[in-house]
């Protein structure tokens, strides 16, 4: 298995980063199903979040993360708070995955990403804010784990999503030693 770490301090990497944001806004502010109206969504902009934490780490997380939340928060249909905390949850979740272990194609990488995405990002921001909103755990518990859910899958999406798209596109630029090449070796040897 290969080793492909995150590279700081990258045009392209803020770029990219920049524009998965972008996306991850509009879905968020478009694309939503009311599971418990005023509280709970489904929305696939959990994956833009996260997918910022599997492209650029935590950083890469916190930021993708933050706009995406202001466009949830925006957007409105449940509590602002949530939307605004939750998706920098998301980003944390999945991004601390590449600061444990570089291997990004590895069982225990994707594990991480994928629990870490359900249970800092789904499950731990919307008990935490619903237990501030409600009288009872249990009532807390049902809308936790319906995020949580949704948090692990969309985390598998973003996690298929960075392999089969971002990586051809653009990983030579945000990795450094994909396939064994930098962008500087490529331009010298034209």
């Amino acid at each position: 298995m290969e080793s492909i770490p995150v590279q700081k301090s990258n045009v392209v990497w803020l770029a990219t980063l920049s524009m998965v944001a972008a996306l991850g806004a509009v879905f968020r502010l478009f694309v939503r199903i009311p599971v418990i109206p005023d509280w709970v969504e489904l929305t696939p902009a959990f994956t833009f979040s996260e997918l910022g934490g599997v492209i650029g780490g935590i950083p890469g997380g916190i930021f993708v993360g933050a706009v995406v939340g202001v466009a949830g928060a925006m957007a409105g249909g449940e509590v602002p708070l949530l939307p605004a905390i939750g998706n920098i949850c998301l980003g944390i979740g999945t991004g601390y995955a590449i600061h444990v272990t570089r291997e990004r194609d590895s069982v225990l990488y994707w594990v991480l990403a994928i629990v870490g995405g359900a249970f800092i990002g789904g499950f731990i921001p919307t008990l935490t804010i619903f237990g501030g909103f409600s009288l009872s755990l249990e009532a807390s518990i049902v809308p936790a784990t319906i995020d949580g859910l949704q948090a692990a899958l969309w985390a598998f999406v973003a996690l298929v999503l960075e392999r089969t798209v971002v990586r051809p596109i653009a990983g030579v630029y945000l990795y450094p030693n994909v396939e064994g090449q930098s962008p500087s070796s490529e331009t010298t040897e034209e």
